[in-house]
């Protein structure tokens, strides 16, 4: 953990915890500087992770993030004239794998669970590379073949969410939910082949339909990386309190989004009494080793006023900044994302840990509130590490 998080923490009295970030896209920050500043990266002069992606997750105090390299919607193609979402995800993997070939000590990323015993014993930051759909996996129109995902794979991919809010070739997202869709073939195929290499299944964003037809076809506990509960706030994207029980039969794990519209749809600046709220919920129907935190934190280049909305999305940061307040939502229809509306907000985010800055308030918050060290813990980050102990070899 950061020396300075730390230090705060064990002044205010508050138990420091290892910290798991359940889901947060690649930052697009971190990207756009590795292709300004690739011929140094090549030559071994200069480390862009260390530079811009170390300072913002250290002062999370967060020891292992599932990071997102790409997915289904058109926020994760930034910086890319592309409608291959595999070709961006590849771009992404890329960058990381082009660190870590140099010697980049600040992270590593996690295959085995001989890497997460190497983090837990290092100062590195442990990654769990994912996608947040599957349509970097589709191959050609009207051929689907695995090996895009044996492929990313190969480079690190241990953590695959099905869909986004969306329809891809493996399944309905909850923005699809009134055709009633399971799984496809190719999304059953696409499941069967994860099982085999040990890749652990992200329901998130998955149409009701769909995840029912997924947990009676794996045995594996399965996960939803980033929601929130539907009983405390009615959102589209909130899961049921049925899907939670069965998440939690299965040996799931439920991870708890920090966005505004899911916390509360029914108010501008939800707070982390409201995280509480979903959290309370979740540990009294399900009990404590089934919720994580899962905050969506994104730092994408987004238009600093909101009535500029067309055409900024390959523009980057002279035009535009990056913005952890805001993620680059649909330029056509701010606010909404296939099919989903989130509203246009000052921030997109509950106040409080509403930037990857003030992650590690999330210990004060939950103790402050009557969680044990020991329940804290496991919300802050030990179940989810139990998920990824438990699929991967």
């Amino acid at each position: 953990m950061d020396n300075e998080v730390k230090t705060r923490a064990e002044k205010s009295g508050y138990p420091t915890h290892m910290l798991f970030d359940a889901h947060q896209e690649l930052l697009d920050e971190y990207l756009y500087t590795f292709i300004l500043h690739e011929p140094e990266v090549l030559q071994n002069r200069r480390s862009v992770f260390t530079d811009t992606y170390l300072p913002v997750l250290k002062a999370q105090g967060v020891k292992f993030v599932s990071a997102a390299i790409g997915g289904d919607h058109t926020s994760q193609v930034i910086y890319s004239t592309s409608e291959n979402r595999f070709w961006d995800a590849h771009k992404k993997l890329d960058a990381l794998l082009t660190e870590e070939e140099n010697g980049c000590q600040a992270f590593r990323i996690c295959r085995n669970n001989e890497d997460i015993d190497t983090v837990l014993a290092s100062n590195q930051i442990g990654l769990f590379i994912g996608i947040s759909g599957g349509r970097p996996l589709e191959g050609k129109k009207n051929l689907n073949l695995l090996s895009s995902l044996r492929s990313l794979y190969r480079g690190g991919l241990r953590r695959i969410q099905l869909t986004g809010n969306g329809r891809n070739r493996l399944a309905d997202g909850v923005g699809q939910s009134r055709t009633g869709g399971k799984l496809t073939r190719f999304g059953r195929q696409v499941v069967r082949e994860a099982e085999r290499l040990h890749i652990v299944i992200d329901t998130a964003q998955l149409s009701d339909s769909g995840f029912y037809d997924l947990a009676e076809y794996t045995s594996n506990p399965l996960i939803d990386s980033h929601t929130c509960a539907a009983a405390v706030s009615p959102h589209p994207r909130n899961i049921s309190d049925d899907r939670i029980r069965i998440l939690a039969q299965k040996g799931g794990v439920i991870g708890i989004s920090f966005m505004a519209a899911l916390a509360a749809v029914e108010k501008e600046h939800p707070g982390p009494e409201d995280l509480l709220r979903h959290i309370d919920h979740i540990v009294e129907l399900a009990g404590i080793d089934h919720v994580a935190l899962g905050p969506d934190y994104s730092a994408y280049a987004a238009p600093v006023c909101r009535d500029r909305v067309r055409g900024y999305g390959n523009l980057g940061p002279h035009v535009c900044d990056f913005d952890r307040l805001t993620p680059l939502q649909n330029e056509k229809y701010p606010g909404r994302i296939e099919g989903i509306d989130y509203g246009i907000r000052k921030s997109d985010y509950v106040s409080g840990p509403e930037t990857h800055e003030k992650f590690s308030l999330m210990q004060e918050i939950l103790s402050d509130h009557g969680y044990s060290q020991e329940e804290a813990g496991k919300i802050l980050g030990r179940n989810m590490l139990r998920i990824y102990r438990t699929i991967l070899t």
